[in-house]
């Protein structure tokens, strides 16, 4: 017989057990607070150590010629051997009338050129034709009111050097009090060059605002919160200020080299790449709690879920970036350093701020929490018509992106800058008043240099330089030749052999009237001279007579 006993039983009880997180998330959650100072304190430290990117940009600017190139190799080689310049950046100063230039252009072109010269810092040579006589023609228009005189500056095209020596000739410029009716301008391909900057700086801030704009726009229409949007964004502007930061502290200890195109496009990106991923790990937060998971579950859900694709997604950015620095053309070898490491940052910050700063501000009220339960069901009956007729949504799909791509055949490439600037910027204005006057090819020269082992000084060797431009002139596309032969981008004047042949008829006609008299002098001398040998003939025949006579005797 068994005792009774009113004791509960504790062994069937299961022991409640704390679920297995991962180690990084679980890190960032318990030192959420240090996180988020470590950045903000490493970019203010970037931020105050060194200047804005955009000042950085200026000061660290490389060459936009590739060195290895043809071209540019030559064009040095002529500098040298001329021993007038060493760089590749040139600029033209053009001088604009009302009416044709006179006197008082002239002496202000001379003010300006020897204000040039003497600016050994900026300018390497000034190509001075417009005040020899012999070759000022050819620096003239033809109707007279504009002239050009072609700069060559220290720093190659795209350098801060180069860019600083284009502001001192435009300081020069603006220094000299010009006479009524004349303007001149500064441009050329260096002078366009050093514009970029202020484009690109102008554009850049427009480019912000607008998309800071669409940003705030899309995130309220989707989140009806307001709170929200400030987070994404407050996790935007950190983002993308260290990126900014860290490329300007590399670039500012010459580091890597930069351009304005890499200042600008690490921007764009880096916006662009930091909103994304504040969205996914937001919206993975969200979908978890509305799921009913607790905040805790629902962070760590959320970084388990999204921190291989932001990974993933940056570290392919960065590589396809980073490729670009292998290419040969500046304009797109020095995006690659830069946007890599912008990118490679911005991945870093969404992975440790972007969680830690969630981790924080969820652990207050309702932050974050879902605001609407519909849009779950929209995204789900959106799903449900991918599944259920895949294949015309397929081909719809397919005819929206054809609309774009049957463009692409018809793309062809342009590397005019003037295409791609505005109009009111200082070299853009100046080749607009070169247009009026002169051909786009006196704006935009070749250079043919012809080398030998004894010295071209002399007819024979002229003959052969005038018969080289003479062909070249005959090449599709050639505008104009200008050589020592024809100075003027003509022929001299009085100088082929119809013309020679012709001026020789000339002067033989105009000599016929002065022969003519020469002859009848002659005829007549011929007549004297008959009368003499008649008179001499008979002295003869008397003095013959004398000596008969005188022998009889």
């Amino acid at each position: 017989m068994s005792a009774f006993s009113d004791d509960a039983r504790t062994d069937s009880i299961p022991v409640a057990q704390e679920p297995v997180r991962d180690k990084i998330p679980r890190l960032i959650r318990a030192f959420a607070i240090p996180i988020i100072l470590g950045w903000i304190a490493i970019i203010a430290v970037l931020n105050v150590v060194v200047p804005q990117l955009d000042e950085v940009g200026k000061m660290r600017s490389v060459s936009m010629a590739p060195d290895d190139a043809q071209s540019v190799v030559a064009t040095k080689r002529m500098g040298a051997i001329f021993n007038e310049y060493k760089s590749n950046s040139s600029v033209m100063i053009v001088l604009e009338g009302q009416n044709q230039l006179g006197a008082d252009a002239h002496a202000y072109y001379d003010q300006i050129v020897r204000k040039l010269d003497a600016d050994t810092k900026h300018v390497e040579h000034v190509q001075d034709m417009w005040s020899d006589p012999l070759t000022g023609a050819g620096a003239q228009s033809n109707d007279g009111k504009a002239a050009y005189v072609q700069v060559y500056l220290a720093g190659n095209q795209g350098e801060a050097l180069a860019n600083e020596s284009v502001e001192s000739v435009q300081n020069i410029v603006k220094s000299v009090p010009a006479p009524s009716g004349v303007k001149a301008y500064v441009t050329g391909p260096a002078a366009l060059s050093a514009d970029q900057h202020t484009a690109g700086d102008r554009s850049l801030q427009v480019i912000t605002t607008a998309t800071f704009t669409v940003i705030i726009a899309m995130l309220l229409l989707v989140y009806r919160s307001i709170i929200t949007v400030l987070l994404t964004l407050v996790m935007v502007v950190l983002e993308l200020s260290a990126a900014r930061g860290m490329v300007a502290f590399l670039g500012y200890f010459k580091i890597i080299g930069l351009s304005t195109f890499a200042t600008n496009l690490l921007v764009t990106l880096a916006i662009a790449a930091a909103t994304d991923y504040a969205i996914f790990l937001m919206g993975r937060y969200q979908e978890a709690r509305s799921l009913g998971m607790s905040r805790e579950d629902a962070y760590y859900d959320m970084y388990k879920g999204t921190a291989h694709v932001v990974l993933g997604s940056g570290m392919t950015i960065a590589g396809a970036t980073f490729c670009l620095h292998f290419t040969n053309l500046p304009y797109f070898q020095t995006l690659g350093i830069p946007l890599a490491i912008g990118m490679v940052v911005v991945v870093g910050a969404a992975l440790t701020l972007g969680p830690a700063v969630i981790s924080v501000v969820t652990r207050f009220g309702k932050t974050l929490e879902p605001r609407r339960t519909n849009r779950i069901r929209g995204w789900r009956k959106i799903g449900a018509l991918v599944v259920r007729w895949p294949g015309p949504i397929l081909v719809m799909t397919i005819g929206v992106a054809l609309i774009g791509l049957l463009t692409l055949p018809g793309y062809r490439t342009n590397y005019n800058d003037r295409n791609y600037l505005p109009a009111d910027l200082p070299a853009n204005e100046g080749y607009a008043a070169a247009d009026r006057h002169f051909s786009q090819a006196r704006m935009n020269p070749e250079v043919l240099m012809i080398e030998s082992d004894h010295d071209l000084r002399n007819s024979a060797d002229f003959l052969i330089i005038d018969k080289i431009a003479k062909t070249i002139f005959r090449v599709p596309g050639i505008a104009r030749v200008q050589a020592i032969t024809r100075p003027q981008g003509t022929p001299i004047e009085h100088t082929s052999i119809p013309f020679q042949i012709s001026m020789q008829g000339v002067s033989q006609q105009m000599n016929q009237k002065y022969q003519e008299d020469q002859m009848a002098d002659m005829l007549k001398q011929a007549d004297m001279m008959q009368t003499t040998i008649d008179s001499m003939v008979k002295m003869q025949s008397l003095t013959q007579q004398m000596t008969n006579d005188m022998h009889q005797m």
